[in-house]
């Protein structure tokens, strides 16, 4: 298992706006092609302004097959060009993390 960790960096104020916009319109087509995420939030502590999600795959090759696949949808196309157009975000990046051997995911102990 891999995890992708985004985080979404907005300009200030705009982390309302933008989470409506994703809820509405992206979460939806990316729940469509990428199952349902592990885990969604905000900061609450720190740098603010930001979303932060996690997905789960069983491995690389299962994330770029299900990514491909919601690059090839228009509709999701759309959606970008719709944050693009808003001028919402100042960053975006996003990490691939591995369990350690000694971690079994799911297991909160």
């Amino acid at each position: 298992m891999i995890v992708d960790h985004r985080i979404y960096t907005t300009r200030p104020n705009k982390l309302t706006a933008f989470s409506k916009l994703y809820e509405e319109e992206g979460l939806p087509l990316q729940r469509k092609y990428l199952g349902e995420p592990i885990g969604f939030y905000q900061t609450h502590i720190g740098e603010l302004s930001r979303l932060v999600h996690l997905w789960a795959y069983d491995s690389l090759a299962d994330r770029e097959e299900r990514r491909d696949r919601m690059e090839a949808d228009p509709a999701w196309h759309a959606y970008r060009d719709k944050v693009i157009e808003t001028d919402y975000l100042l960053d975006m990046r996003n990490e691939i993390l591995k369990p350690v051997p000694f971690f079994k995911p799911g297991n909160r102990g």
